[in-house]
């Protein structure tokens, strides 16, 4: 085996590495995200909602129904400030409502 194969295998190591790292981070970050929203809507509208996604501030809600949607944007401020509270280091700006689905991915 030449030097540079090895190299490159000793780096792949390390790539991995990051990539399992990474993944593990996502995952504790999307069930902080999970408790956090459930903590701020509440038991019942979090039944009724999913967290789906935190992109440059914007916290993005996935809504069952468009009866659930009119009554949360009804309370984006508070709401915003509650999972602000929670997630303090995130720097959440924005919240936005959707219809899609709710059910927990596989």
């Amino acid at each position: 085996m030449t030097q540079d194969k090895k190299k490159k295998v000793e780096h792949l190591g390390d790539v991995l590495k990051n990539v399992i790292s990474d993944i593990g981070k996502k995952k504790r970050f999307s069930e902080e995200l999970k408790e956090a929203w459930e903590k701020a809507a509440g038991k019942k509208a979090a039944g009724h909602t999913r967290a789906v996604s935190l992109r440059k501030g914007r916290l993005a809600i996935n809504v069952d129904d468009s009866g659930w949607l009119y009554d949360l944007t009804l309370k984006k401020k508070e709401l915003l400030k509650k999972i602000e509270e929670k997630l303090k280091n995130k720097n959440i700006k924005e919240i936005r409502f959707r219809i899609g689905d709710v059910k927990k991915p596989i």
